[in-house]
C-alpha cells in the first residue's frame, strides 16, 4: 500500500459465504486487487435458508483487506428479512469506521439496494461513493430490469455516483439505454486470477484435440445444449476429439442427460464438476480450444482466464467479444448458430490451425491482472475522493 492510499469500503450484493464459496468471486478478486494500492474493508449481508447450525459472523483479515459479513435466518416474511439487512449495514458500517476510521470511498458491487444505501452514507456522513455493475439484467435478452419504483431509485442513484464501472462496454450501453445517466462511466472489467498467468507448459497439438468447455451449466445464457447438438453431428464424421466439460449450475443434472439422449459416444465427452484453482487453470493448459456457445454474456471471465493461459478460444458473438478476438487468439460465430460453429470446429480438426500462445498470454497480463486492475481502481479512487 502507497502512502497516499485511501480507505475503500466495499459493498458487494454478491460475495462468497459460508453458504456458496463461489457466489460473486469475481467481487472478491476486484477487492483483493484494489487492496494492492489501498485499504479495502468489505462489508456484506448474506440471508441464509439452510436448516443447518451457520455462523451468525465471520470476520478476515489479510494485507490491507478485511472482510465483514453477517448472516441472518430466512424468514417467509418479507419485510423482517429486509430490516434484519439493513440493520447489519448499520452495525457492519460503524464497527468498520470504529476499528479503522471512516472510509474515504464506497465502492458499491451491484445495483440497487446497496446503491442507495451508499447514497445515504453520501448524504449523512459525506462519503462519496461510486458503483461497480456486473449483472445482466440490463441486456434485452435478460430483460429482469424491471418495477416503476426499482428504476426510479436506480436512477437517482446512478446520477449521485461519482462513477459508474461496468464490466464490459455491452453492459454499459444497456445500462445508458435504461436511462442510467452519469458523466462518468469507465469500464473496469473482472480480475484474472493471478495463478492462470503462472508458466507451465501447455500441452502440445495433438491426437485427439481437446476443446473445453467451462461454465455455470444455466443453460438459457449459456446454450450447452446447442453445444451438444454440435458435438453429436461432428462425432458422426470425425472421431478425432474430445469435449470436457468443467463447472456446475442448475442444468448440470440436465445436460448430462441430454448428453445422452443425444447418445453421443461417451469417449468423447466428459462431465468433470466444479473445478477451481490449480486444477482448473491445469485444465485450460491441457486443452487445445476453449469453446463457448452463448446466447449473451456481460463479461466472459473464463475467456480471459483461458486467454491467460494462452489458450485461443472458439466463440459466440456475445459480450462484446468480437472486439478482443482476431485470428491470433480464436474464432468467432453468431449466437445460436450451429452450423456455423460445427463449421469452424470441422475446420480445426481438419486444418490444426496453430496460435503463438505466449503472445495470447502477454496481452492478457497486461490487462487483466490483478496488478492491472488495482492500479485501474486506483487511479478511478483518486479522481472521485
Amino acid at each position: 500500500m502507497n502512502k497516499t492510499s485511501k480507505h475503500i469500503l466495499f459493498l458487494p450484493r454478491w460475495y462468497p459465504h459460508q453458504g456458496d464459496e463461489m457466489y460473486g468471486l469475481f467481487v472478491k478478486k476486484h477487492a483483493e486487487a484494489a487492496a494492492i494500492y489501498n485499504k479495502v474493508s468489505v462489508l456484506y449481508v448474506q440471508g441464509l435458508s439452510s436448516k443447518k447450525p451457520f455462523k451468525k459472523t465471520e470476520q478476515f483479515e489479510q494485507e490491507n483487506l478485511s472482510t465483514h459479513i453477517y448472516y441472518y435466518k430466512n424468514s417467509s416474511f418479507i419485510p423482517y428479512n429486509v430490516i434484519r439487512y439493513w440493520y447489519y449495514l448499520i452495525i457492519g458500517y460503524r464497527l468498520i469506521k470504529q476499528k479503522y476510521g471512516k472510509p474515504d470511498l464506497t465502492h458499491v458491487h451491484i445495483l440497487t439496494r446497496l446503491g442507495f444505501f451508499a447514497f445515504i452514507l453520501e448524504k449523512v456522513s459525506k462519503i462519496p461513493f461510486i458503483i461497480s455493475e456486473h449483472w445482466s439484467r440490463y441486456l434485452p435478452y435478460n430483460g429482469t430490469y424491471k418495477g416503476w419504483w426499482r428504476k426510479r431509485i436506480t436512477a437517482r442513484v446512478v446520477k449521485n455516483s461519482r462513477a459508474i464501472l461496468p464490466v464490459s462496454t455491452i453492459l454499459m450501453e444497456a445500462m445508458q439505454k435504461h436511462g442510467l445517466k452519469n458523466p462518468n462511466y469507465f469500464i473496469v472489467p473482472n480480475v484474472v486470477d493471478d495463478l492462470f498467468y503462472q508458466s507451465y507448459e501447455r500441452k502440445k497439438t495433438g491426437n485427439p484435440i481437446v476443446f473445453l468447455h467451462v461454465s455455470t451449466f444455466e443453460d438459457k445464457s449459456k446454450n450447452i445444449s446447442g453445444l451438444l447438438r454440435v458435438i453429436k453431428n461432428l462425432s458422426l464424421i470425425n472421431t478425432n476429439f474430445e469435449f470436457n466439460f468443467v463447472g456446475d449450475g442448475v442444468d448440470f443434472e440436465s445436460i448430462k442427460n441430454y448428453a445422452a439422449v443425444l447418445n453421443i459416444p461417451k469417449n468423447q465427452v466428459h462431465f468433470y464438476g466444479i473445478e477451481q484453482g490449480e486444477r482448473l487453470a491445469k485444465r485450460y493448459r491441457q486443452a487445445d480450444y476453449l469453446v463457448m456457445f452463448s446466447n449473451y454474456e456481460t463479461f466472459l471471465i473464463v475467456f480471459h482466464e483461458a486467454q491467460a493461459c494462452g489458450l485461443p478460444i472458439v466463440t459466440s458473438r456475445v459480450g462484446n467479444l468480437d472486439q478482443f478476438i482476431s485470428k491470433t487468439n480464436g474464432f468467432l460465430v453468431d449466437p445460436g448458430n450451429e452450423k456455423q460453429l460445427e463449421s469452424v470446429l470441422k475446420n480445426i480438426l481438419i486444418s490444426k490451425p496453430l496460435f503463438d500462445s505466449t503472445k495470447i498470454q502477454n496481452k492478457s497480463n497486461m490487462q487483466y491482472s490483478a496488478k492491472a486492475i488495482g492500479k485501474q481502481l486506483d487511479n478511478i479512487y483518486t479522481v472521485c475522493v
